[in-house]
């Protein structure tokens, strides 16, 4: 009797699922990815409770006042910028003058800092994500007057679980876009930002959720349904 493993037909199966970098300026396409997703836009006099750090220029070396680092304040994620977890994280900066207009909304965005405590605008610029709960989605904007930057979904984050980092899925997000990553299950449980160039980056509205609502389409859902028929016709056959 000649046999036919199902495994092979899961494995068939697998290969409609989607593992997916946006980089876009598509209002609809940037809709549907925070659908659902929370949204945050560090907006307002004291958000999360935070104190913004004004800044008229991207100047590195600036003393940063601690009030405006971020960290745990934003329920599910966590930020750092390596270092001492909780001691090096973000700051939020409130942009004005010149820069005023970098912001995607409103005038509040998420910039680095380096281990002094300083704003950092440089080569090196990095930033570190830490999701408590996996999530599948992780996209933000960048700065338009910025560098473009790398980004790299993990399964975890060292630093703050204690296990080991695997690289999930990477890519590369341009200055003035909407940039991130979707997958179809919630394993992203870490994610980690790099300047590309010498300026460093900010970035804005960032966004994180669970899986989307949307359903595979039917060509592929056909093609699915057919190819599962198929092989329990062929097994029926070996059988007889």
């Amino acid at each position: 009797m000649q046999r036919f493993p199902i495994a092979l037909a899961f494995a068939a199966c697998s290969t409609l699922a989607t593992a997916d970098v946006i980089v876009t300026r598509d209002a609809a396409t940037i809709a549907a990815f925070q659908s659902g997703a929370t949204v945050l836009d560090f907006e307002g006099s004291t958000p999360h409770g935070r104190t913004p750090q004004a800044i008229s220029s991207y100047t590195s070396g600036l003393a940063v006042d601690p009030g405006a680092f971020l960290f745990d304040q934003a329920p599910g994620v966590k930020f750092t910028v390596g270092g001492m977890v909780g001691v090096n994280a973000p700051a939020i900066y409130r942009l004005e003058g010149a820069v005023a207009g970098d912001a995607h909304s409103g005038s509040n965005v998420l910039g680095t800092v380096n281990f002094d405590g300083e704003t950092n605008f440089g080569p090196g610029a990095f930033m570190e994500v830490f999701f408590p709960s996996k999530v599948s989605r992780v996209g933000f904007w960048v700065n338009q007057q910025l560098d473009f930057v790398t980004l790299i979904a993990q399964n975890t984050i060292f630093a703050f679980s204690f296990e080991d980092e695997e690289i999930l899925e990477t890519g590369v997000g341009d200055a003035g876009y909407f940039v991130g990553i979707e997958h179809d299950s919630a394993d992203i449980g870490g994610f980690k930002i790099f300047g590309r160039g010498s300026e460093g980056f900010t970035i804005d509205d960032f966004t994180f959720g669970g899986v989307s609502a949307s359903v595979p389409e039917p060509g592929s859902l056909a093609l699915l349904t057919g190819g599962l028929l198929g092989l329990g016709w062929r097994l029926r056959r070996a059988a007889a």
